[in-house]
């Protein structure tokens, strides 16, 4: 059963890359609210910037593959999984911002990460407080949507160096 969640995961992370429209029209979304206000600002008014590079695909890719095989070793291992991929909603002040969460574990919102070799000993291997002081992606605030929208602690960040496969 596993092995048929994990490659439909798979599959949903090739169609998601290669076969989803993207949107055109800019929304704030949970896992872009970090950003530097001033890309958002421009994104909002449609200014295209340089674009992405020619890997973003496969860079992206490598991503869901490597976090739906750690969801795979993690339900392999027993650990008790809820709600992997889940959409949440966050309200605020009459709007609203949505997201997808990765997976609740022991009643916490965990987000998956694949980082490079550099950013998992040098940000997240450093824990917390180090993500926060230099957050440029956003993954601090990012968490935290997700776990308000759900009204559960954030537990953290469950990463794997994608070039040696440490967690």
């Amino acid at each position: 059963q596993l092995v048929q969640e994990f490659g439909e995961a798979c599959k949903n992370a090739l169609l998601k890359q290669f076969e989803e429209e993207r949107r055109d029209k800019f929304e704030l979304r949970m896992s872009n609210v970090g950003r530097p206000l001033c890309q958002l600002q421009m994104e909002a008014k449609g200014i295209k910037g340089e674009g992405q590079p020619y890997n973003v695909k496969m860079r992206n890719t490598f991503g869901d593959l490597i976090e739906a095989l750690a969801l795979f070793v993690m339900k392999s291992s027993g650990i008790n999984i809820k709600n992997e991929q889940k959409k949440v909603t966050y309200k605020f002040n009459g709007n609203t911002i949505e997201g997808r969460q990765d997976v609740e574990i022991d009643e916490k919102v965990w987000d998956i990460k694949s980082a490079s070799p550099y950013s998992f000993d040098k940000k997240f291997g450093s824990g917390f407080e180090e993500v926060a002081k230099d957050d440029a992606f956003g993954y601090v605030p990012q968490g935290y949507l997700y776990s308000e929208s759900e009204k559960m602690p954030f537990g953290g960040w469950i990463v794997i160096n994608k070039s040696t496969g440490e967690w």
